[in-house]
């Protein structure tokens, strides 16, 4: 008796986490198809002009540097020793579907960023930039990769350690915040880019837990 009830408060407990999740997959789904659109048709070009400008009024040397060492770090050169390193760490321990999901997320949402939606959408990206970088501009890729990677990983170490989980999120957004706001102090992104960066990094994130828990039946109440 004791056992069934357990179970059932697992299962309402799993279920109601399904739920909130579709729901918060849902929302900013739609969200980022209104920004999509109104990306597309130029009627947030005047807003994300004003608030560049605004961020030009903080030009210090010291912020400048910190900008340049957090938009190196979310760099494909330095996200690639990451990934590897993940990779590397989940095969020594024997987890082979972490690693697998890790894998596939990685590569499907560097596919998806840089030779998909950046190509559709072609926005030339803001001009001067205090850096030098190529390529087009929406979504931002360092946010959105380095978002979805963040919170893989503290997903994984939260399911081992479930009382560190508020502080790995909260550690995962500001990492990614920062280096948002990294681009934009270095005028290579528009804010809208950055939004957009984040929402397409939680939406991988999400597909990506999706994936593990439907390969690994161990996560499927987590």
């Amino acid at each position: 008796m004791k056992l069934k009830l357990r179970k059932s408060v697992v299962e309402r407990v799993g279920e109601a986490i399904k739920n909130k999740t579709l729901a918060s997959f849902a929302l900013v789904l739609l969200l980022l198809l209104w920004l999509n659109q109104e990306v597309v048709q130029g009627n947030l070009d005047a807003w994300d002009e004003t608030f560049l400008q605004w961020v030009r009024h903080f030009h210090q040397p010291g912020l400048f540097q910190f900008a340049r060492v957090y938009y190196f770090l979310g760099e494909a050169e330095v996200v690639v020793f990451i990934v590897l390193g993940g990779l590397g760490f989940l095969c020594w321990k024997r987890y082979w579907k972490e690693a697998q999901v890790l894998a596939v997320s990685a590569l499907g949402i560097l596919i998806l960023i840089d030779q998909i939606l950046k190509p559709l959408f072609a926005r030339v990206r803001p001009a001067p930039g205090l850096i030098d970088v190529h390529g087009k501009s929406y979504p931002s890729g360092h946010v959105s990769g380095n978002f979805m990677l963040y919170l893989y990983i503290s997903y994984l170490i939260a399911f081992r350690f479930p009382k560190l989980a508020i502080y790995l999120y909260i550690i995962s957004t500001i990492s990614a915040f920062l280096m948002g706001w990294a681009s934009l102090y270095l005028h290579v992104h528009w804010a809208t880019d950055i939004i957009a960066g984040f929402g397409v990094g939680y939406l991988a994130f999400t597909v990506s837990i999706v994936l593990l828990k439907t390969i690994d039946k161990k996560y499927r109440n987590f």
